[in-house]
């Protein structure tokens, strides 16, 4: 029986080897964290491991709902019609292209699921947003999806000006070699891009008049993988109902009709997984390929199946790749001051303004993860074919992102502003872990090995194995012993890499404690962003804890001193006035006081510095001066107040209190006599 080390989140094969023992198993997983997962590129973080033990083609089932509920079959046809008049009442075309669109995606969805995705109203709207949303109005349990007129524009004036600057080796077996040669028509084709994406951001006039022609034969072809396109970003939010994925109503717009349903980040990689089986067949065994594409079959005639194979595969990473290209022209535009940000209608760009502000509130990834993740799927079902179409189109929007302020410049659709250059050019040899060059060559140096443990990984089914407990324990206290040597001889970075290693292998009732000293090596060591994440998953894990309470301490601290951010210090700090420690709580009350004085919110203050004052009696071993600083803060409020006797008595309290500093004291003494001068 052959034995794998799998990266947990994607399952990518990361090791192979006997299997000895529970402690040479844990060494092996020790070892493998913080390398790069051999196919996607990712950091290896968590991994478990597996015995090969049948095969079973990874295309003969569809993926299985998340909940034994499908909450759509409950709806009942009063809500789909009434979904479908709301979505009339927005201005919706759901006949026409909205109609074919949705037969084609139907076709490519399991056959078990179509009745149920039919009762799904789809609708286009005439905006010029390239997206797609999945909505719900607030009287119906049924959801609707749908289309802004601009996504398929966007998507087909991508292809117009970035399929052409293919060099491709073959397409197809090589029925095409060359697109365009002549490096002027490239140099167009390149500015044609950015005035795509400044166009459909809403920069400047609609143009309907393309820079530069092309051949024929890539005209005929930017068709097809603009239908693909479309039709992987319908089966993505079908793969959401499908799937069951638990859904978050956020508001949509003034009016408020309707709310747009938010997910989180597994589940918009899932639904993209889910849309990308559709469009390459996977769910009918490659026998359903997007209707558009039939017209390959008189271009290449014995060579069609293939070509329109890679297109599919093809087209759900490349979408993705031009929706992040966006993301990187709003950056851009950003740094000249233009702002994009739609004003007549719930957009993309206030969608994702509103995530800015939200300071990481969002849970919806973005495209660039979301490629990499997607790629990561395709890595195991596609062809070699398949990787040198997706990695050309990486490379040529990684091109043009290395130009991209001079190519801003000559579209002229943008004032000239002088800028530093954010995208420095890279080398080619240091492409990001979405290059199938570089999915590869790192398990071992046998590419024989690698390439057989791949072909394991597509074509047998494992078993998870269970690990003794006893085993695992003993290797918990073991390292969280070396970690702490290390903590008390002040080896932060020693010990920071144990910590990590052992909450990356997974979390379980002993880790709360191992986070407040986490992320205090982290700060030691200058990674406060790092020491922010430490803090912030305790207080998600262990709500209500010592250890939370610790943690949101720390966390209001950095965020109140060092980020400027008392909004996100002050829940922070509200969990750390649960502390059992006396110095803790109090110093967490007092920051609470002064963060609502700053915002002239005076009784809540009074009330923080009343609550540390009224605990003068109990003895204080780290903050011995939050007492008379909470007697200094009341006086100061009763000054004002005109209430001078109670202000003198607090302020004759700081000033003789052992523990004032004498500049503090100072300030006692001179409100003293201000108050009794009176």
């Amino acid at each position: 029986m052959q034995f794998f080390a799998r990266r947990l989140e994607c399952k990518h094969i990361v090791w192979a080897g006997p299997l000895v023992n529970t402690a040479a198993t844990l060494n092996v997983a020790d070892e493998l964290r913080g390398r790069s997962c051999p196919t996607c590129g990712e950091i290896v973080r968590k991994v478990d491991f597996v015995a090969i033990e049948k095969p079973l083609s990874t295309f003969d089932e569809s993926p299985a709902p998340r909940n034994a509920e499908n909450k759509l079959k409950k709806t009942s046809n009063a809500d789909v019609e009434k979904t479908r008049q709301r979505l009339a009442g927005l201005g919706a075309e759901v006949g026409g292209l909205a109609a074919d669109l949705k037969k084609s995606a139907l076709g490519l969805a399991p056959p078990q699921w179509r009745d149920t995705l039919a009762n799904i109203p789809v609708g286009i709207l005439r905006t010029y947003e390239p997206n797609a949303e999945c909505i719900r109005f607030a009287d119906s349990a049924m959801p609707a999806i749908v289309f802004h007129q601009g996504l398929a524009g966007y998507l087909f004036k991508m292809n117009r000006s970035i399929f052409p600057l293919l060099r491709m080796g073959s397409l197809g077996g090589g029925a095409i070699r060359r697109f365009v040669e002549d490096e002027k028509t490239r140099s167009a084709l390149r500015v044609q891009a950015v005035d795509t994406a400044l166009e459909f951001l809403g920069v400047g006039r609609p143009r309907s008049k393309v820079l530069v022609e092309i051949p024929m034969i890539a005209r005929l072809l930017e068709m097809p993988l603009t239908r693909t396109m479309s039709a992987f970003v319908l089966c993505h939010e079908y793969g959401h109902a499908v799937l069951n994925h638990a859904d978050e109503l956020r508001s949509a717009g003034r009016d408020a009709k309707f709310s747009v349903l938010e997910r989180s980040r597994a589940m918009e990689f899932e639904a993209d997984t889910w849309g990308q089986d559709a469009v390459i067949g996977a769910f009918t065994g490659g026998k359903n390929l997007e209707p558009s594409l039939a017209m390959l079959d008189d271009l290449f005639s014995s060579d069609a199946f293939v070509v329109k194979q890679d297109i599919s595969h093809v087209a759900p990473c490349a979408a993705l790749l031009y929706f992040e290209f966006l993301d990187v022209i709003e950056e851009g535009l950003v740094r000249r001051g233009v702002d994009v940000a739609g004003q007549d209608a719930f957009t993309r760009r206030r969608a994702r303004t509103a995530e800015k502000t939200a300071a990481g509130q969002s849970t919806h990834p973005s495209n660039q993860d979301r490629f990499q993740a997607l790629y990561a799927h395709l890595s195991e079902h596609g062809n070699f074919t398949t990787h040198t179409w997706v990695e050309a189109f990486e490379m040529l929007l990684d091109e043009i992102k290395d130009d991209l302020d001079d190519l801003i410049d000559k579209t002229g659709a943008v004032p000239r502003k002088r800028l530093t250059r954010r995208l420095q050019p890279r080398s080619r040899a240091k492409r990001g872990p979405g290059s199938w060059r570089d999915t590869i060559t790192h398990i071992d140096d046998d590419d024989a090995t690698r390439i057989r443990l791949q072909e394991a990984l597509r074509n047998v089914e494992g078993q998870v194995l269970k690990l003794d407990e006893a085993e695992l324990r003993r290797h918990f206290e073991a390292q969280k012993d070396r970690a702490e040597a290390h903590y008390r001889k002040q080896e932060y970075a020693e010990a920071e890499k144990i910590y990590t290693r052992i909450l990356d292998s997974g979390e379980t009732t002993e880790s709360p404690p191992l986070y407040p000293l986490l992320g205090e090596c982290r700060e030691r060591l200058g990674d406060r962003q790092g020491a922010i994440a430490a803090y912030r998953r305790c207080l998600e894990i262990v709500p209500g804890s010592d250890f939370a309470a610790l943690c949101g301490f720390s966390l209001g601290r950095i965020l109140l001193f060092d980020e400027k951010d008392p909004a996100g210090a002050e829940t922070a700090l509200t969990a750390a006035t649960t502390s059992h420690v006396l110095d803790i709580r109090a110093q967490a009350m007092f920051w609470l006081g002064t963060i609502a004085h700053g915002r002239r919110e005076v009784e809540a203050a009074l009330r923080r510095y009343q609550d540390v004052y009224a605990l003068r009696e109990r003895e204080f071993t780290l903050f011995p001066r939050l007492i008379p600083l909470a007697a200094l803060n009341i006086g100061g409020v009763l000054e004002e107040r005109g209430r001078f006797a109670e202000a003198a008595k607090m302020f004759e309290y700081a000033r003789d209190h052992h523990a004032t500093d004498p500049k503090n004291r100072a300030l006692a003494e001179q409100h003293l006599r201000a108050v009794r001068g009176r």
